[in-house]
């Protein structure tokens, strides 16, 4: 009777592995795939930011634009110099939000460490997008990822970074701590 269960549950005992190994394996394969973006993004992300030009610029759509341009002609009315910085900055910070909207980088990794940039930014540049839009007539959606993705920046809380870090380490002293009792448990010779 027992031969008989064992040979009967053995097959499905083993059908069933045979299932679970292969989908665990394709699903950290998506995790590291999903990984991969993230760090090319960052990568990229990264190499914007050692730029010189890209932070004059930045300051300047923070600091100046409003003060030295009035909104009323858009984006379009600015001069040279100004709309290289707007397009410059704005399109920087759109095209990363373009790929958190379609979920192509996680936005928890990003939007954290950006936060403050994002968040000044969109408050420089709303009344020059609201009145383009307005001079576009029916394109509303000019540069709605971007505006969405300052929203959504400014619904974190402004400890958001400080608390993971916390975290972090609060994880690792526990993992040292694991480690270490686990060490001094050990018999000679291990």
């Amino acid at each position: 009777m027992l031969k008989a269960f064992l040979i009967n549950v053995l097959p499905v005992v083993i059908a069933v592995i045979a299932i679970a190994v292969p989908t665990w394996i394709g699903v950290r394969q998506t995790r590291i795939s999903q990984h991969v973006n993230n760090i090319q993004a960052m990568i990229t992300l990264l190499d914007e930011f050692r730029s010189a030009a890209f932070h004059d610029q930045h300051d300047y759509v923070c600091n100046r634009l409003q003060q030295e341009h009035d909104p009323s002609e858009g984006v379009r009315g600015l001069p040279g110099e100004a709309k290289a910085a707007f397009c410059n900055v704005v399109y920087y910070y759109h095209s990363f939000a373009t790929l958190t909207v379609f979920q192509l980088v996680d936005e928890k990794l990003f939007l954290p460490l950006l936060r403050h940039r994002i968040i000044n930014v969109w408050r420089a540049t709303q009344p020059f997008v609201e009145r383009e839009r307005e001079l576009r007539g029916s394109d509303s959606s000019y540069l709605s990822a971007f505006q969405e993705l300052a929203r959504r920046t400014a619904e974190l809380p402004d400890t958001y970074i400080h608390d993971r870090i916390l975290g972090t380490r609060r994880n690792r002293r526990r993992r040292f701590s694991f480690w270490t009792s686990r060490r001094r448990s050990a018999p000679d010779g291990m």
